[in-house]
């Protein structure tokens, strides 16, 4: 053992390096906004189910008025979903500073289901508005119904 005494693993001390680089990389890029969608639904097969989707933003940033919000829906086969295009007219509280949105989802066959969601709108902070183009995807799923009792 008295070979290794004073020298730091090379390994170690890399890693070490990695994850102060992250940790700076990570303060110098505030996120001041988050979509909010859960990573599961549960639903019973033949229900329909309320799929909530959430944009936060950190105080001082807005999504846009003037810009689109849209959410693209694209559900596994076994879901169905009757609009698969969502604008801030159909968000449950349109006038919001941030739209939420709360989607129906009708559970057609057992099993576990994709629901992929492609969210586009503008973040505005007190000079500039950027465009957001963000992928999320949760799974819906769907127990069989239970059997009718005799």
């Amino acid at each position: 053992g008295a070979a290794a005494a004073g020298h730091p693993d090379p390994v170690i001390a890399r890693a070490t390096i990695l994850v102060m680089a992250l940790v700076a990389t990570a303060h110098a890029q505030p996120a001041t906004w988050e979509i909010k969608i859960p990573d599961r639904v549960e639903a019973t097969q033949g229900a329909t189910v309320q799929l909530p989707i959430t944009i936060a933003v950190d105080r001082g940033f807005s999504v846009s008025k003037d810009g689109p919000v849209l959410i693209d829906l694209a559900p596994d086969p076994g879901l169905t979903i009757k609009k698969r295009r969502l604008g801030r007219p159909e968000a449950v509280d349109p006038e919001a500073d941030v739209p939420r949105f709360v989607v129906p989802v009708r559970a057609d066959a057992a099993g576990d289901h994709l629901v992929k969601l492609r969210i586009r709108l503008w973040l505005c902070g007190a000079k500039v508005c950027r465009p957001l183009d963000v992928k999320r995807q949760t799974t819906v799923s769907v127990a069989a119904p239970a059997p009718a009792s005799p």
